[in-house]
Order: C-alpha cells, then sequence, then structure tokens
C-alpha cells in the first residue's frame, strides 16, 4: 500500500511495549487469527461491503459478474468430486483479490471502531486496531476490554463469515502480568508477529531474532562453498543467499554490534572460503572504478536502514506510525532539531528505546558536527551538561532562544538574569538560568568574546532535508539507497590505487635513486657494472608485481 511497509506495524506494536512507561493503565496487545481468512469470506458480504463503501453500479455489478455462477470439485485418489456452487471465499491469485478482502477488513475496522471497546491511551492518542491484510492487532485498555473485543468480532463473523481460531490467539502484557490467560487466550512473554519475534526485553529481541537467521543463512552459505564460484561470485551470493535473508529484521529491530559483527565476519569468511583474508576488509568494499569488489557489509546496511526510517518519518510524523516517537521527540526539541544538535544520545533527558537510539547513532556517522560559534547550539549538546545530563528547556526552545551567542551580551559576557528577562521577556526562574549559565563551559563562553548577538530572524534552519547530507538522504530519486550507504562508507574504505602507491612505487622509486647513488660511486671506484646490474634485477621486481596487481583489479 502507498506510504506503507509491513515495518510500520511491528514498529507499533514495539512502541508500545518499549515506551510503557507513557501508559497508565494494565493494557494489552491481542493478537487475532482467523480460520482461512480469505477462504470463508461470504459472497454477499462482499456485495453488501462494496455498496456500503460507496462503489457505483457498474463496478458492483462487474464484481458480481467475476463471481457468478462459480462453481468447483474435489479431486479423489480415484477421480473427482461431483461439482458444486462455490458462495464464499475470495479467489486467491486474482490482482484484485487482495483489495476486495481489504473491503472486508475496513469493515472489521469499522464495528471495532464504533463499538464500546476502549484501546490504549498513549502520547495523547487512543489507538485500538492495527491490520496488515488478515493480521488484526488490538490495543486493549485493560482485561475488561478482551471479552468486548471477542463478542464485536464473533458478532462480525456471524455476517461475513471470518471466524476467529481462539486456540492461536495470543495476548502480551504491556506491563508486568502474573496471569497466565485471560478468558481461554494466553498470556505469553514471547510470540511471533509478522515473522518477527516479539519481546519486551529488548536486549534478548535482537537475538531471537537474528540467532536463527545467521544459523540458517550459515549453513546456505556452506553449501554453496562446494561449488568453484569465482570470487566475483561469491560476492553476489553473499548479497543473494545472505544479506536477503537478513534485512527484513533489521528494519524493525535494533541490532547490536555484536550481531552486527557476527554477521560480517560470516560473510567475508564465506567470501574467502574460510581461508585467510588476503585482501582487507576496507579495500574489498570499494567500487569496481576504485579497485574493490562493490562488497556490501550488513553494518553499513543496517545504518541505511536506519536512515531510511528518518526519511519515512519526516514524511508523515504524527501519523499511527510514528505518533508515539513523535511525541518522545517533542521533549527535547523534535526529531528535526535533533539532527542538527552536537549530542550525546546517552545523555539527552528522555530514555529512548534502543531502535530509536540507534536511529541517532547511525547519523551521527555521516553527519559531521563541524564547530561554529554561530550554529552551537543550547539544548542537546554534549558539552553543555547538568547533572551528566544535556539541557532543554521548552518554553525557551519555544521562544527560539536556541544558540550560546544569544546567551552573550554586547560586552561579551553571559547575560545576567535581569539581563535576560528584559532581553527575551520569558518566564523562566532564576534557577533554570542559572543551570544553563553554569553549565556551558568557560572555554566555550571565552569564544564569544567581542562578538555580536545574532537576529532572532537570521537564525540557522533546523529543517534536515535542507542539509547537504539530508539532500543525499531524504530524496526519493532512484539509487537513493547506494548514495547513503556511500556516505557511510567513505570514511571507512582503503583505496587500493593508493595503497599500491605506497607499498609498491615508492620502493620502486627508492630503487632508481639508489642505483643512480651507486653508479655514479661505482664509476669512481670502477665497479659500476656488477652493482648495476643486481640493481636493475632488484627494481624491476617490484614494477612487475606492481603492474600485475594493477592489471588483475581492472579486468
Amino acid at each position: 500500500m502507498r506510504n506503507r511497509h509491513i515495518s510500520n506495524n511491528v514498529r507499533l506494536v514495539l512502541d508500545v511495549l518499549d515506551y510503557s512507561d507513557l501508559i497508565t493503565e494494565d493494557s494489552f496487545i491481542l493478537f487475532f487469527d482467523f480460520y482461512k481468512a480469505f477462504d470463508t469470506v461470504e459472497h454477499q458480504f462482499l456485495f453488501y461491503s462494496l455498496e456500503r463503501l460507496g462503489f457505483g453500479d457498474f463496478f458492483c455489478m462487474a464484481i458480481k459478474t467475476l463471481y457468478a455462477n462459480g462453481n468447483s470439485s474435489i479431486k479423489l485418489k480415484y477421480g473427482t468430486s461431483p461439482r458444486f456452487e462455490l458462495k464464499r471465499g475470495i479467489r486467491q491469485g486474482c490482482p484484485i483479490s487482495p483489495y476486495l478482502f481489504l473491503l472486508i477488513t475496513q469493515l472489521l475496522a469499522n464495528s471495532l471502531n464504533n463499538s464500546p471497546v476502549q484501546g490504549i491511551s498513549i502520547a495523547g492518542k487512543e489507538i485500538i486496531i492495527s491490520q496488515l491484510a488478515d493480521d488484526t492487532t488490538l490495543f486493549l485498555k485493560d482485561a475488561n476490554q478482551i471479552p468486548i473485543s471477542i463478542n464485536v468480532i464473533q458478532s462480525f463473523s456471524k455476517a461475513s463469515g471470518l471466524y476467529l481460531n481462539i486456540n492461536k490467539c495470543e495476548l502480551i502484557a504491556v506491563k508486568d502480568c502474573v496471569t497466565p490467560s485471560y478468558y481461554g487466550i494466553p498470556v505469553k512473554e514471547e510470540l511471533t508477529y509478522l515473522g518477527i519475534t516479539i519481546t519486551k526485553d529488548q536486549k534478548s529481541r535482537g537475538f531471537l531474532n537474528f540467532n536463527p537467521l545467521i544459523k540458517r543463512t550459515q549453513k546456505k552459505l556452506n553449501q554453496w562453498l562446494q561449488r568453484d564460484s569465482s570470487l566475483k561470485g561469491r560476492v553476489l551470493i553473499t548479497k543473494a543467499e545472505g544479506i536477503s535473508r537478513l534485512t527484513y529484521g533489521a528494519l524493525s529491530l535494533y541490532l547490536d554490534r555484536k550481531i552486527s559483527k557476527e554477521i560480517d565476519q560470516m560473510l567475508f569468511n564465506f567470501l574467502w572460503r574460510n581461508r585467510t583474508h588476503y585482501i582487507r576488509k576496507t579495500v574489498v568494499m570499494n567500487t569496481y572504478e576504485n579497485g574493490g569488489l562493490n562488497f556490501l557489509d550488513f553494518t553499513t546496511l543496517n545504518n541505511t536502514f536506519k536512515i531510511n526510517w528518518i526519511k519515512q518519518f519526516l514524511r508523515r510524523p504524527t501519523s499511527i506510525w510514528n505518533f508515539i516517537p513523535h511525541h518522545v521527540f517533542s521533549t527535547f526539541g523534535g526529531l528535526n532539531f535533533m539532527l542538527f544538535c552536537n549530542d550525546n544520545i546517552d545523555k539527552v533527558p528522555v530514555k529512548l528505546s534502543a531502535f530509536h537510539r540507534q536511529v541517532f547513532l547511525s547519523w551521527s556517522l555521516i553527519y559531521k558536527h563541524n564547530f561554529s560559534p554561530h550554529r552551537y547550539y543550547i539544548w542537546n549538546n554534549r558539552d553543555i551538561l547538568y547533572k551528566n545530563t544535556s539541557l532543554f528547556l521548552e518554553y525557551c526552545f519555544r521562544n527560539n532562544i536556541l544558540l550560546v551567542s544569544q546567551l552573550v551580551n554586547a560586552e561579551g559576557l553571559l547575560l545576567s538574569y535581569k539581563e535576560f528577562l528584559s532581553l527575551y521577556k520569558v518566564p523562566v526562574t532564576p534557577k533554570d538560568v542559572a543551570i544553563v549559565l553554569d553549565a556551558i563551559p568557560a572555554g566555550v563562553a571565552m569564544l564569544f568574546r567581542n562578538m555580536s548577538r545574532p537576529d532572532p530572524q537570521s537564525l540557522p534552519s533546523i529543517d534536515p532535508v535542507d542539509s547537504s547530507v539530508g539532500k543525499i538522504c531524504f530524496s526519493f530519486g532512484p539509487f537513493n539507497n547506494r548514495a547513503i550507504q556511500s556516505l557511510f562508507q567513505q570514511d571507512v574504505v582503503s583505496y587500493i590505487l593508493i595503497y599500491l602507491y605506497i607499498v609498491y612505487l615508492i620502493p620502486y622509486v627508492v630503487f632508481i635513486g639508489m642505483d643512480l647513488l651507486i653508479i655514479s660511486v661505482g664509476k669512481k671506484f670502477g665497479c659500476c657494472h656488477t652493482h648495476t646490474y643486481l640493481l636493475t634485477k632488484l627494481r624491476k621486481f617490484p614494477l612487475k608485481l606492481f603492474i600485475n596487481i594493477i592489471l588483475s583489479t581492472t579486468i
């Protein structure tokens, strides 16, 4: 669907669990399972859905024609059964079938939203339902909402033909829960949703999802080692059979350094057939034009996914998929401002989830915070700390008090409390002003001596799309992922021509210099021929090796 991705549904569930401190009730998340959802929808209910949602007569008649007089038979051991008329089921394989099923799920969502079911209140909003095809997830205020929601679903089932499979429905508690089950539905600490293992423990979540994938990928790569594939062929296999199996989880999960390193080690070992690595990793990661093999490491790919999450967030920050992190980020200036801050993500005044911490760390790898007095922000600054935590005052931020240079008077000294009030007229306590001014390092304050205060109308833009890095990362042109990957690799890769120049060409020049020196000395003592012969052989060896390596990297 447009502006949707399967990872949105996963992140919504994980955000509710990761920021459970924003929820006051003992809430639950209920995962529904339907019996063979596509095969049980009544045709009459499908036609009713089309009319209910306002489709025209021509379209409704066209769908009725497609489903009219359908019949089938069952293949048996000694032939087929008599043919019977089909009165239910959406035909799988038909291009229009997914959209027809979405109409059914939309009516299900409408019935739940219009029912007495109370959802989870978080970040100033109430969420009740999240859907993807036949996967339906309910966010319930408390355990009392479970039977109410089941009754609503069962009433809908009588009309539509979609029936709950209670034995496969599951609950996960947002808070701690000691009750093993509610109304026959088990409460689990760990379950699988859309292919992702969901658990409240953020540290074990990555291990539970990636450890089985790493084992299966390693087994598959070992099978490929039995074939006599070329070096470039093995690079292609690492992408097709290795990375492709691991990307789905990285789109919505935090990936710690240990797991990322293990994956990269597995891929590089396969590249060199579990033998000695003859060329350093940074050289292999180069493009063909720069003498590499265009190898893609998983660490770079994971960082690229996190930058893409920022891009999708900036497009729709207040949507149902992003409103929870949007609320959290707004407590320290919002994502737009945070991307420009010279921050230490572990010292911000709000505890972020592991996934969102990794998002900011990935951004910090490509956005360089070069010091400038004209863009030295007060808030979320790693150098301006109070009790080992960066500062943020919302009322000052709303009044565009952003830079340290705005806290300096005409004499180049930090403002006093009276000067601050007369200049900005912001209702702030003396304690808050003292905390901010005392947190500014003395060395930083000295840099603003004899410096004019900036005009509030000329403050720097805090739109990340306008930055040089943002123009690359947040564009929607073709090959955008490749451009983002190049930003991560530009400080990592080693250019093989420079490497060969240092290792081979410089010794060659030194040999020539030594040759000329010994020839001049040999002429003086009459022994030039022997030394010239030895040095000529010696200096030819590095040159031949250098030429052979250049040819091998360009073919």
